[in-house]
């Protein structure tokens, strides 16, 4: 199981990271979300890729259920 997650950060760096180094950069020095995303820290929740967002654009809080106090 831990191949699948090696080979899928192998594939970020080269095909991600290696490709938008200015972007990665920038965010290396601070970042500037647009959007607050709250949900719940269930896992099969990925608010960036369902959203199509890129690193630094939302920043996401989870807790149980999804709950503003």
């Amino acid at each position: 199981m831990i191949e699948k997650f090696l080979e899928g950060n192998e594939r970020f760096r080269e095909e991600d990271f290696g490709k938008n180094p200015d972007h990665y950069n920038a965010l290396a020095s601070s970042q500037h979300p647009v959007v607050l995303w709250i949900g719940c820290s269930d896992s099969r929740v990925d608010p960036e890729r369902i959203t199509g967002a890129q690193a630094g654009e939302i920043f996401v809080q989870r807790n149980i259920g999804n709950i503003v106090p």
